[in-house]
């Protein structure tokens, strides 16, 4: 597959895959939170989920073939047997953040333009089914063009009404509650809303795919996408966040279009922006899915399949149809993907006898994992045909889906990239004999600090789902 995509069209798909109807909820978090502890948390979201997509770059770099990165082929270099566990997480998040856009087309379109639940999901499908057909993330840039503007818009919509309501004039006073600048206003508010923040800037679903698509797939030019994404997406979720709260005081309801006028036009091409965005932003989560999907079943199928096949011996390579596990006979190939985390040792020297005691045979991504044109259509129409026909029948799983979000969205965020990163950053130097950086030194201490906080945060996010929700 061909890469040649653009640092400008990466971004844009990355902050379509960020930015989608959870923004409308974050006023409702600066309801609980006040405006102070509510602007730190959304910048202490930036800056971790920021770092977390960093340390997958860099991650990616361990690889022979940084183009081929993806969650599996880096478990399968650093936590083997975990690999289906957390593509797992993967499938569970995409799939039900998916599925939620298609019950909130169902729940939002009859309202505004008239018709029936069923039919309006049945009809989102004339949008969506050519999007998911489409192999490259770059593929669907033009969608997010149109996406983004439809944020734009609903973005304004509540930056608008706050200049209008409560710069211009004191309207405020007639729909306005109580606001809180420095102090928290509600802590059982805060516990609550606390994920609705941590996970607004989730999007390392689709890095991978960035990373691989890159025409220049530059660490540099890669953190610039990275970068450009957090500031726009900060910018967007702050501007909503706290002139929604300022607008409406402790009014805010859990979704800032609640509290406008029904009836009128902007609020009704806010709805309309809103579905449209709900539609255009499924494929990407649908992308990461599919990839997840046929991850699970190519471990599935070499790990209870053709490794029966095998012969007994350690010493003989596994055939081509097995592309994720080959025989490493070079001292190189070892240390460069960090077998027994070796390279943490002082010196190359030190890392060559650690190696020495380790079996010869170790996981590395050779060539990605395949995926074939059947497999791709076949996993696509049983995805999307078992999405529709649960959208059909499914009009509330907030409990399942909060929580797939504490695990799913934890893990691919904070945890896995923390895991990742402590594993292999500063590789590269035990490659090529040289002492670890004191950079990758801190980035390795700093990805291990990222891992706990992702494991604080599936707590945290684990109590408030049975806690609140159940």
């Amino acid at each position: 597959m061909e890469a040649n995509a653009s640092g400008f069209y990466s971004t844009i798909n990355l902050v379509k895959t960020i930015v989608g109807a959870g923004m409308l909820a974050i006023p409702y978090a600066f309801r609980s939170d006040g405006v102070l502890l509510g602007v730190i948390l959304v910048l202490l979201a930036a800056i971790t989920s920021g770092f977390g997509l960093f340390v997958l770059a860099k991650c990616s770099k361990a690889l022979k073939e940084p183009r081929s990165s993806s969650f599996f082929t880096l478990c399968s270099i650093t936590y083997p047997s975990l690999s289906l566990i957390f593509d797992f997480s993967m499938f569970l998040q995409c799939y039900g953040v998916g599925l939620s856009y298609l019950v909130l087309v169902g729940d939002l379109f009859p309202g505004v333009l008239g018709g029936t639940r069923h039919g309006w999901i049945i009809g989102s499908s004339v949008a969506i089914v050519p999007l998911v057909l489409v192999r490259k993330l770059d593929s669907l840039k033009y969608s997010s063009i149109l996406g983004l503007f439809a944020i734009a818009y609903l973005a304004c919509l509540v930056l608008g009404s706050f200049i209008e309501s409560t710069l211009l004039t004191d309207n405020y006073k007639n729909i306005r509650g109580d606001v809180s600048w420095v102090q928290v206003y509600d802590t059982k508010g805060l516990i609550s809303t606390f994920t609705i923040v941590i996970f607004a800037f989730t999007g390392s679903m689709n890095m991978f795919s960035i990373i691989n698509e890159l025409k220049d797939n530059s660490l540099s030019n890669i953190n610039k996408v990275v970068s450009r994404t957090m500031f726009i997406s900060s910018i967007v979720f702050l501007g909503v966040g706290v002139s929604g709260y300022l607008t409406f005081g402790s009014n805010v309801m859990g979704n800032i279009m609640l509290n406008y006028d029904p009836d009128s036009k902007l609020t009704v091409v806010g709805k309309l922006c809103l579905g449209s965005m709900v539609i255009l932003s499924f494929p990407l989560l649908f992308h990461p899915c599919r990839i997840a999907t046929n991850n699970m079943i190519h471990w599935i199928r070499i790990t209870y399949s053709e490794t029966k096949e095998q012969p007994a011996s350690n010493n003989e390579s596994r055939p081509p149809t097995t592309p994720i596990f080959m025989t490493v006979e070079d001292e190189e190939d070892r240390l460069l993907l960090g077998l027994g985390n070796s390279y943490q040792a002082t010196s190359c020297q030190d890392a060559s006898h650690d190696l020495e005691q380790n079996s010869v045979t170790v996981a590395r991504p050779a060539a990605g994992v395949p995926f074939s044109d059947r497999a791709f259509y076949t996993i696509t129409a049983i995805l999307v045909t078992s999405l529709y026909l649960l959208a059909l029948n499914v009009t509330s799983f907030a409990l399942v889906l909060g929580l797939v979000g504490a695990t799913g969205s934890t893990a691919i965020s904070f945890t896995l990239p923390g895991l990742f990163g402590y594993k292999l950053i500063g590789s590269e130097a035990a490659k090529h004999g040289r002492l670890m950086s004191t950079a990758d030194q801190i980035l390795k201490k700093c990805s291990l600090l990222l891992a706990l906080f992702g494991l604080v945060v599936t707590c945290v996010s684990l109590y408030v789902t049975l806690y609140f929700e159940a």
